[in-house]
Parts: structure tokens; sequence; C-alpha cells
């Protein structure tokens, strides 16, 4: 048993620590995963907005002044759109 032990606790070490997603990086991602170009895969001038039944509102800018209107509806349904 304290071998087993052991052996978990070096591979618990050995593991390593994965990597975090910033919510720029998430919302390029979403963006692209639409079918969109957004270079350097991360985004800026975020705004967001919730109304009250649920459905989130996100507007972004791509490193290259592109902009994008992210919807997600309450039933988590998401839908990406171009500004101009």
């Amino acid at each position: 048993m304290k071998r087993f032990l052991m052996v978990l606790l070096a591979v618990m070490f050995m593991v390593p620590a994965a990597h975090a997603v910033t919510k720029a990086e998430d919302i390029a991602t979403t963006i692209m995963l639409r079918g969109y170009a957004c270079p350097g895969r991360t985004v800026s001038n975020i705004s967001e907005r919730e109304d009250a039944r649920g459905n989130k509102t996100i507007q972004a800018t791509c490193a290259d002044g592109a902009r994008y209107q992210i919807n997600v509806s309450a039933d988590g349904r998401v839908t990406v759109q171009r500004l101009n």
C-alpha cells in the first residue's frame, strides 16, 4: 500500500499544469469557431450585458480592428455577427 501511494504521488507531480484560458482568448476562439477571422487569438474592448431572461450579449474587437457581437441565449445557443 505504501508503494502504491508513493507511485501515485510521483505521478501527480509529473502531470503538467493546465494552461488557463483568458476571457479574451475564449471570446476570440468562439469568433473563430463560427467561421470569422480574429488574428492574434485575442480580443480587446470587451463589453458584456445580460438581460433579465439570462440572455448575454458580448461585443469585442479583434487585433485587426474587426468588431463582433456574440449572443448567448439563456439555453446556451451561441451566435456571432460582425459589426460595421
